[in-house]
């Protein structure tokens, strides 16, 4: 982890006067490995002291308690994947239940982190509105943290994945039924299946709203 660490203040010091964002959680959840890795800690402490660096990451677990002493220095945001209790109850298996994210966020707010919460995916089901009605009102306890962002991320599949789940999952309730969605080409070359234009300015409208309304101090980064 030395090396690239090391490697990571190469960068900083190349782009200098820019400041530089490393995202921390691009292929795996960091934190649930940090019991035996230990990596986080030492990642937050090394962004801690670097003026043009910034460190992300974002997860569903919540053994945060190691993290919580840290100088952390405002440095490092720490961003939870959340969604509503029947999403998570239903789909995100072995991970923990709203309620338990939610005390974990608690303890990182009272820690002095810059957070974000990642609703993702946004399933536009039925009943959609009220479970993600529901949602938000469970984090307005945090609408006056002073660095808060949300990130939107709506339901997507490529052919292979959908294969793949269902092949492990054959009776899964996941909406993946291709004739109701839009093909959109990616940035790395294959497609995927989105919500129909119209779904998703419906979608995007509805976040805002509320969002903007009741967490007037936290910034939107993106929707997609």
């Amino acid at each position: 982890q030395e090396e690239i660490l090391n490697k990571a203040g190469e960068y900083i010091d190349k782009r200098l006067p820019e400041t530089t964002v490393f995202e921390g959680a691009a292929t795996a959840d960091p934190l649930a490995v940090e019991p035996y890795s230990g990596a986080l800690k030492k990642t937050i402490a090394f962004f801690a002291d670097q003026e043009k660096g910034l460190f992300r990451f974002v997860t569903k677990f919540t053994d945060v308690d190691s993290l919580l002493p840290i100088q952390h220095k405002n440095k490092t945001r720490f961003r939870f994947s959340i969604n509503s209790s029947r999403i998570i109850k239903e789909f995100e298996h072995a991970t923990p239940r709203l309620e338990a994210r939610l005390q974990a966020v608690s303890k990182v707010a009272a820690a002095g982190y810059p957070m974000g919460f990642m609703i993702a995916p946004i399933i536009a089901d039925n009943n959609w509105k009220d479970d993600y009605t529901a949602l938000l009102k469970e984090l307005r306890p945090f609408a006056e943290h002073p660095d808060l962002t949300f990130e939107l991320i709506t339901h997507r599949f490529t052919a292979r994945a959908k294969e793949v789940i269902l092949n492990l999952f054959p009776h899964t309730g996941l909406p993946l039924e291709t004739e109701d969605r839009r093909f959109k080409w990616g940035q790395f070359g294959y497609g995927k299946y989105v919500y129909p234009k119209e779904m998703m300015a419906e979608i995007e409208g509805f976040f805002r709203e509320k969002i903007e309304r009741d967490f007037p101090k936290a910034k939107i980064e993106y929707f997609v």
